[in-house]
């Protein structure tokens, strides 16, 4: 899985490691935000309908689950910083953790994709849907092809290096992202089930990954310290 390096680049890698499984270990917050800033906005929000851009929203405007009293959310500049900030760290984790992976298409694969997933999260939260309608479409609907395509590319690229639990969860999540997308697209502009289907298509890809970076440091502690398994 991991390649070995030279004992002179050996500090500087696992360095670089130890920051990148950061980068991903605190990927959940990122549900725990969305949901306090969720919780905070008006009574009119629906995490069943209505979808994350409108927690993103500035001004006050009619949500998407088709009611007709205005969403407001005071937590806005918290949610498109969250956005920023956690889609920047998925991208940056992958870069640092690159070299962990064995070298395969796969590696190149999962990359890519988690870095341009990122960098379209965080153009989302730069981009609110209220003040760049079309600028936070244009970089909010790749989102939606990326994840779920990261998550199993990472899936490969990890290999034997994790247990086969890691792995199959991560084979579910893709799934689950997939489906969700897709039922995302076909509701997309409908009264009811935007937002569920909207997080089914993107929160399996934070809890995964926070997943795979906790059996990764699992895996590389010192033997003595390791929990014995029968």
């Amino acid at each position: 899985m991991a390649q070995t390096p030279p004992p002179d680049r050996a500090r500087p890698a696992t360095m670089r490691r130890r920051a990148g499984l950061a980068c991903w270990l605190v990927q959940p917050v990122y549900l725990v935000v969305e949901l306090l800033v969720a919780a905070a906005a008006s009574s009119a929000y629906s995490l069943r309908d209505d979808t994350i851009s409108t927690l993103g929203q500035v001004r006050c405007i009619l949500g998407d689950g088709g009611v007709v009293v205005g969403v407001c959310s005071s937590g806005h500049a918290v949610m498109n910083a969250g956005l920023v900030v956690f889609g920047l760290l998925r991208a940056l984790g992958a870069l640092l953790l690159r070299d962990h992976f064995r070298p395969s298409r796969w590696r190149t694969a999962a990359t890519s994709l988690w870095v341009l997933s990122g960098i379209s999260s965080a153009a989302v939260g730069l981009a609110p849907v209220d003040q760049y309608p079309g600028v936070h479409a244009l970089v909010a609907t790749p989102i939606f092809v990326l994840q779920p395509l990261a998550i199993l590319a990472t899936v490969g690229a990890v290999g034997q290096g994790v247990s086969a639990a890691v792995r199959s969860t991560g084979l579910m999540a893709g799934a689950l992202s997939a489906i969700g997308s897709l039922g995302f697209g076909a509701r997309l502009g409908q009264p009811t089930w935007g937002g569920g289907l909207e997080r089914l298509a993107l929160w399996p890809a934070y809890v995964w990954l926070g997943i795979l970076a906790a059996s990764l440091v699992a895996a590389t502690r010192p033997a003595h310290l390791r929990r014995t398994v029968p």
